[in-house]
């Protein structure tokens, strides 16, 4: 009989944590770290550009304002990559982008191409070329991920970063290289 009430005392508490947490949310630690709204277009920005002459600047100043609040929001850019909509928005980009190169090919004018250049250029099919365009933005985006994490981040993001650094086969080691030596470079600031 005691061990049919410590069965049926151990159902009723599982029960009660979700009906807690659904009464009274989830505990600070559990729930996801919420951001400003102009955070999260600043850390967007960041991670769509290709840092042009003067705008790294200005986007390093801005995140560099937000600190920590944007280590969550690049740490989660690092691990899940874009979203399916900046993915779906790319590859429509992609397919623009391919059209235009294959009439460019096609076309009589002259292009600082060998004619071999212009056969094998001509030669990748939709699918290759949309591929990867595809790994390359998803590179970038990660890389970008990193290096924010490098401008912002803190003991969470290093602990990230460290193990990707030393990665002799991921193509973000060197990233990460720079973004601890960045981060560790911050540190001696303060």
């Amino acid at each position: 009989m005691q061990d049919r009430t410590k069965t049926w005392l151990g159902w009723i508490m599982a029960g009660a944590v979700p009906l807690l947490i659904i009464a009274f949310g989830f505990p600070e630690s559990a729930r996801p770290q919420e951001i400003t709204e102009r955070a999260r277009i600043v850390g967007l920005e960041w991670l769509l550009s290709n840092c042009e002459i003067g705008e790294g600047t200005r986007l390093t100043a801005q995140l560099a304002q937000f600190g920590a609040e944007l280590e969550p929001f690049f740490l989660r850019a690092l691990q899940e990559g874009p979203d399916n909509k900046l993915l779906s928005d790319h590859q429509r980009a992609s397919e623009t982008r391919y059209q235009q190169r294959q009439e460019m090919l096609k076309s009589g004018r002259r292009l600082p191409l060998s004619d071999d250049d212009r056969k094998a250029a001509q030669a990748i099919t939709q699918e290759q070329y949309l591929a990867q365009e595809r790994e390359d933005f998803v590179l970038r985006y990660k890389s970008q991920a990193v290096a924010g994490l490098g401008i912002v981040g803190g003991p969470k993001a290093k602990s990230l970063l460290e193990p990707l650094s030393k990665d002799e086969k991921s193509p973000l080691r060197g990233s990460a290289q720079e973004a601890l030596k960045r981060m560790a470079s911050s540190e001696k600031k303060r």
